[in-house]
């Protein structure tokens, strides 16, 4: 008997088995393929030792990209479920929807119909000059450097750090913390 005589033999009595999408894929590769033609054609337990090797390590990658791909999904979904449970919990104000209805989900910012907003820059001013109403504090800031004035803007208007300013100026944070200390002394001599 030749072996496609027995191949076709071996797929007549096993069509059942060869439906499993597993030995399908298995099947699907060429070296499979021919392991398992050669196994039919010569049935020596070495090469049905091969072919069984090859099924398991086969399975085995099935089994793996299985379940990594699973793995991915439910984190996806975890993590989707994370995400809008922290949005759901801090909800910005305008964020909220206006009525408890589902079918029409209007929040408060999408009836904000105005398109000339301000910036607080030009309201109040950029400068820390432009910020203070007190003349005499004002006559006071003109008592200090630059550099002072400078700093003082960066730490009280900007919100920024001692160290983010220092490293904006070039210079330590010790000589930012010390030129701070002269600047806020100097203001308390001149007000007092």
């Amino acid at each position: 008997m030749n072996t496609n005589s027995k191949m076709k033999e071996f797929v007549e009595e096993n069509k059942t088995v060869l439906d499993n999408p597993i030995i399908k894929s298995f099947l699907a590769d060429e070296d499979n393929f021919n392991l398992v033609q050669e196994a039919v054609a010569n049935p020596t337990p070495e090469n049905k030792e091969r072919v069984d090797k090859a099924f398991k390590e086969h399975y085995h990658k099935v089994k793996l990209v299985k379940y990594v791909s699973k793995l991915i999904h439910f984190f996806s979904i975890d993590y989707d479920r994370k995400v809008n449970r922290i949005k759901q919990k801090y909800l910005l104000i305008l964020d909220q929807p206006i009525s408890s209805d589902n079918e029409n989900d209007v929040v408060a910012k999408d009836l904000i119909t105005s398109e000339n907003h301000l910036s607080f820059d030009n309201v109040f001013g950029s400068t820390l000059k432009d910020q203070i109403e007190n003349e005499d504090l004002i006559q006071a800031l003109t008592t200090l450097t630059q550099k002072q004035l400078q700093i003082l803007e960066l730490l009280y208007l900007n919100m920024i750090s001692l160290k983010e300013v220092a490293y904006l100026l070039n210079t330590s944070p010790q000589n930012i913390s010390n030129q701070h200390r002269k600047a806020l002394k100097k203001l308390l001599d001149q007000l007092v």
